[in-house]
């Protein structure tokens, strides 16, 4: 048997052999045997079930854990989709950008101009009603 099946049929004999009063020695000496076999049993299909149990969280929190990583997966695919999909409509709106003044005629340059700027606007108006 081993430290913990020791200890925990000795707690147990504690509990129970208390309540033996009133037997022949005879009969006390086979109760404690008979309970001693019987607490030996409890504590192996105790530490039997214990280790069962613990079996089953540790398959649950590796099925867990692999819905996790697939998921992750998942997402990381589907970012990968969209990524491409956004990489793919820049380089059509730059390949327009790059066509469009090609084909009006206009430099490529001319796209880019700057704006007037409304002070000169009212100087020149002004300066016309006078």
């Amino acid at each position: 048997m081993s430290e913990s099946d020791k200890v925990l049929v000795d707690v147990l004999a504690t509990i129970v052999l208390p309540k033996l009063k009133g037997l022949s020695e005879k009969n006390a000496k086979k109760m404690v045997q008979l309970s001693h076999k019987a607490l030996g049993d409890i504590s192996k299909k105790y530490h039997k079930l214990m280790d069962e149990q613990a079996k089953d969280l540790a398959k649950k929190k590796e099925k867990a854990a692999k819905a996790a990583k697939k998921l992750a997966i998942k997402e990381a695919k589907k970012k990968q989709k969209v990524a491409k999909k956004a990489s793919k409509q820049k380089q059509v709106s730059l390949l327009l950008d790059v066509i469009k003044p090609v084909v009006t005629g206009r430099p490529a340059v001319a796209s880019v101009t700057k704006p007037k700027t409304p002070a000169k606007a009212t100087a020149r108006t002004s300066a016309t009603k006078k």
